[in-house]
C-alpha cells in the first residue's frame, strides 16, 4: 500500500481563517520539497491589500539579502592598502612577470 503524501488538515487552515480577520496565505513545501500555497480571503479588499503588504514585504527581503550579500563579499574581497613612505602610488614594478 502506498503512503499518502502529507498534506495540511483542512480544520487546521480553518483554525487560522478563523484567527486571521480578513484572510491569510501560507507558504509551505510539500513532502517532495514543492513550494505549496494555502490562501483564503474574506473579501477581495483583504485579498488586495494582504497581496500589497506580501509585495512590499519581498522587496524589503530582497534589500536586506542584497545589503548582507554586498557587506559578506566586501570584507571577504577587501584590499589592503600597503603604507607607503613617500605617500604616493605602490611601486608595483616588482610584481609584474614578463610572459613569454
Amino acid at each position: 500500500m502506498k503512503e499518502e503524501p502529507f498534506k495540511i488538515p483542512p480544520s487546521l487552515l480553518a483554525q487560522i481563517n478563523e484567527c486571521s480577520n480578513g484572510g491569510y496565505v501560507l507558504f509551505t513545501f510539500n513532502s517532495a520539497g514543492q513550494p505549496v500555497v494555502h490562501s483564503n480571503f474574506d473579501t477581495p479588499m483583504n485579498a488586495m491589500a494582504l497581496e500589497y503588504y506580501i509585495n512590499h514585504y519581498i522587496k524589503t527581503l530582497e534589500a536586506m539579502n542584497l545589503e548582507t550579500s554586498v557587506d559578506f563579499f566586501s570584507e571577504e574581497f577587501e584590499i589592503e592598502e600597503e603604507d607607503n613612505e613617500d605617500g604616493g602610488e605602490p611601486d608595483w614594478s616588482e610584481d609584474d612577470e614578463e610572459i613569454e
